[in-house]
């Protein structure tokens, strides 16, 4: 039914107004900074796109004698032979209830704050929660077990793990990411229950580009995970020099980017902390510097080619088969 309320009509506006913005603050993947294939398909036809794919190029011939053949000399992977993945969108969407007696005790601003919080915030989950996904298994669909990830791990074997959480590390031209329809929002004011019912709905998808440039870590689960299944920072120095052997592309300031749980946070902070306590000096104080970053920003730190991110979307308590 049409809106009667002029307190209603003016939270509309307001919701409206703001959601996008409120959006983009509260997730993290949907970035050209992470995600170096960056689309954006409104108002185009259909939900899927093709994205065309190169072979890898080879070492060109460091010496290669007058009149030679050049085509021979060159080594692998001459010819150019171009595939493609197909990335499709999908809709998430998030919901909440108003009754005219909020808006009466709680006030207006708290109110609306209070909306947008939880419309924009569970629709930057749902898209965190399914590019993580994707990045992991080539699929939104949840993980349950370690071996539903796809991409290599250069954490713990499965027969060491019980349960794990897994982070990741990857170069920004590993995934790819759409968007079909911004973040937006309907209402329908409910005059039998005294409410305003307020849909938000936004359209996006992601899709590895190249698997490759992924690389998972799979460590024990939880924020007091053994020590035996403790995440550290040689698993994470592995999966960099592992995205380097491949040419992996870095962001413009040189970095690869790693996504950790809050329990692998507190694994990386500790080992820091305690090479600070030990060591002393220069070094001791970059580590603890290092550490107290946690505490302070999002961004862990700059460590070995890496900018470390928090998320709380990663999966978790997955089975070990």
């Amino acid at each position: 039914m049409a809106t009667t309320s002029s307190k209603v009509g003016e939270l509309y506006t307001s919701i409206v107004s703001d959601l996008v913005p409120f959006y983009e603050n509260a997730t993290l993947l949907p970035s050209p900074l992470l995600i170096q294939h960056f689309y954006n398909i409104e108002g185009a036809m259909g939900k899927q796109i093709t994205i065309p794919l190169v072979n890898d190029y080879g070492t060109a011939n460091v010496s290669i004698s007058e009149n030679a053949d050049i085509i021979s000399a060159s080594g692998d992977n001459h010819d150019f032979d171009p595939t493609s993945v197909t990335l499709s969108v999908n809709k998430r969407g998030a919901a909440t209830l108003v009754s005219t007696e909020s808006l009466e005790d709680a006030g207006f601003d708290a109110v609306r704050n209070q909306v947008l919080l939880r419309l924009s915030r569970s629709l930057a989950q749902s898209t965190d929660t399914a590019g993580f996904r994707v990045m992991l298994s080539d699929s939104e669909t949840a993980l349950a077990d370690i071996s539903d990830v796809t991409v290599s791990d250069d954490g713990y074997a499965n027969s060491i793990l019980g349960t794990a959480d897994v982070c990741a590390v990857w170069s920004p031209a590993g995934m790819a990411f759409a968007s079909k329809r911004s973040a937006e929002v309907k209402q329908f004011e409910k005059i039998q229950n005294d409410e305003v019912q307020m849909v938000a709905t936004m359209r996006n998808g992601f899709k590895q580009v190249k698997p490759t440039f992924i690389r998972a870590i799979s460590v024990g689960t939880g924020v007091s995970s053994n020590a035996a299944t403790s995440a550290n920072i040689t698993q994470f120095a592995t999966s960099v020099a592992n995205l380097r052997a491949v040419n992996a592309e870095t962001d413009d300031a040189g970095y690869y980017y790693a996504a950790i749980t809050p329990g692998a946070e507190l694994d990386i902070s500790n080992q820091l902390s305690g090479v600070g306590a030990v060591s002393g000096g220069s070094i001791g104080s970059v580590a603890q510097d290092i550490a107290n970053d946690v505490l302070l920003r999002s961004i862990v730190s700059q460590a070995i080619g890496l900018n470390w991110l928090r998320t709380n979307n990663l999966p978790t308590g997955l089975a070990s088969a």
